[in-house]
């Protein structure tokens, strides 16, 4: 059994590097029209596309995709999709732990930095930044569903383990056929975003490029050190929460709403996700005064749909402001969108499960069903919410011991692990909006890398595959 899921899991991540690799041809393009150093990109193409082939090929197999093995596939599809994102960098000249560092931020759309100058690093490798960013948004393993014929029985045992948030909905009954529409729609989205800010806003074309890649997939990562904030430019600012907004809403919403359902903007979640983004943003905006209006729905869009743009340094914002900023990153946006974090759908799960057993300590044998959109709640839905919260504040909790063991302050710890974990790029205190994560120590750096990659994953996908009954069952 372990000798047959693990040949089944090379041979599709062998598929996935051979694509993989291709990418690469973007920045090289890139590279050789600005004139920089191009041969990084085909160092970093060549050694990829021939492992790929090699695993590809060498591991063949007419094994059908069963349940379990997507837990295998996609949790080290997140892992090996990262590792040989490094080779740019490290043809670069970085060491491993930060190009590993920078490549996970990138593909699992977290958007934490150890670039302490970005304007210094060559515009082919910004590029190439932007679209490990874009790749992993919407879901590699999403993207490879769309295009691999392989992939077409087995690809809902995948599309489960990685789409994020609870309830996954087919758009259509074959998940070939979601996944495109998924793509398409974020495709859309992206260019239109691109035209926006260059034909309106007037930002060079190059960053309206990057910083589109980058918020669609909820990423953070801009051409700049100081962010959306460099530009000084409202008007690009107010097109980036636009898109913000809508990167953060489900894509099944999107779909509904664009067939002409406009009722989908009624559920139950998306209302919530409103209404915690105007309460946040009153209090942000309360805290700093009226004048900051700008900053602080810019910053409650950011920091809630996990995208971490920023426009100026909110750390320097009062204590009760941080402790929104803090909150927004354990909620994230709704389930289905491209954001981190819990998802808004599992709090109001959690809040109607809560009134429930409030009325039925009232009533105890009454029959009580949580109900989302009028309709009940399958209980293991229920019970797989409750689980993912305990272990989701589980690892926050060791995860933030342990960077304060190895030095860090309460405040930079605890935000370092939300910022990791939810996906959401900066941070608090020593890893804010105007800091980096570059003076962190190799073993906190490494302790970040596995909170990115359980936070993309959300957890289960990643635990299933530590546990001894996963490899013998």
């Amino acid at each position: 059994m372990v000798y047959q899921r693990a040949r089944l899991t090379l041979h599709i991540i062998g598929s996935f590097l051979k694509f993989l690799a291709l990418v690469y041809v973007v920045p090289l393009a890139a590279a050789l029209y600005y004139g920089e150093n191009w041969q990084i990109f085909l160092y970093s193409l060549l050694p990829t596309l021939a492992i790929g082939l090699i695993l590809e090929f060498g591991f063949r197999t007419t094994r059908e995709i069963e349940r379990a093995d997507g837990f295998a596939i996609v949790s080290f599809t997140w892992l090996l999709i990262p590792l040989f994102g490094t080779l740019p960098y490290m043809f670069l000249g970085w060491g491993f732990p930060d190009a590993f560092f920078e490549a996970m931020s990138g593909f699992t759309t977290t958007g934490a930095t150890i670039l302490v100058k970005v304007e210094e690093v060559p515009m082919s490798v910004l590029l190439w930044r932007s679209l490990t960013q874009w790749l992993g948004g919407m879901g590699v393993i999403v993207l490879f569903i769309a295009i691999l014929p392989r992939l077409g029985v087995g690809g809902s045992q995948l599309f489960d383990r990685e789409f994020p948030g609870p309830l996954p909905e087919k758009l259509r009954p074959r998940f070939r056929t979601t996944a495109r529409i998924l793509w398409t729609i974020y495709v859309a989205f992206t260019g239109a975003e691109i035209a926006f800010l260059y034909f309106l806003a007037k930002l060079k074309l190059f960053d309206s490029i990057c910083i589109s890649l980058c918020t669609l997939p909820t990423g953070g990562f801009t051409p700049t050190t100081a962010s959306i904030g460099a530009y000084g430019n409202p008007l690009a600012e107010y097109i980036i929460m636009v898109f913000m907004f809508l990167a953060g809403t489900s894509f099944i919403i999107h779909y509904k709403v664009l067939r002409g359902n406009l009722k989908a903007i009624k559920e139950e979640e998306f209302r919530l996700y409103l209404i915690i983004l105007l309460v946040a943003s009153s209090l942000l905006i309360f805290s700093q005064g009226l004048s900051s209006y700008r900053y602080g729905l810019f910053q409650a869009l950011s920091i809630m749909t996990t995208t971490g743009f920023a426009t100026c340094d909110f750390g320097l914002w009062s204590y009760g402001a941080r402790m929104v900023l803090l909150a927004l990153m354990f909620i994230g946006a709704c389930g289905g969108s491209t954001g981190g974090a819990t998802k808004v759908v599992r709090s109001l799960t959690l809040l109607k499960y809560s009134g429930v057993m409030m009325r039925k300590a009232i009533s105890p044998k009454a029959v009580i069903p949580v109900k989302y959109n009028q309709k009940p709640v399958p209980e293991e839905v229920t019970r797989d919410v409750i689980s993912l919260f305990f272990l989701y504040l589980l690892v926050a909790v060791a995860a933030s011991i342990i960077l304060g063991f190895l030095g860090l302050d309460l405040e930079t710890a605890i935000s370092a692990v939300a910022a990791t974990l939810g996906n959401v790029g900066p941070g608090l205190g020593a890893v804010g909006p105007a800091a980096n994560y570059a003076w962190l120590p190799g073993a906190g750096k490494a302790i970040l890398i596995v909170c990115m990659w359980f936070g993309r994953l959300e957890l289960f996908t990643v635990f299933m595959i530590f546990s001894p009954h996963f490899w013998k069952g």
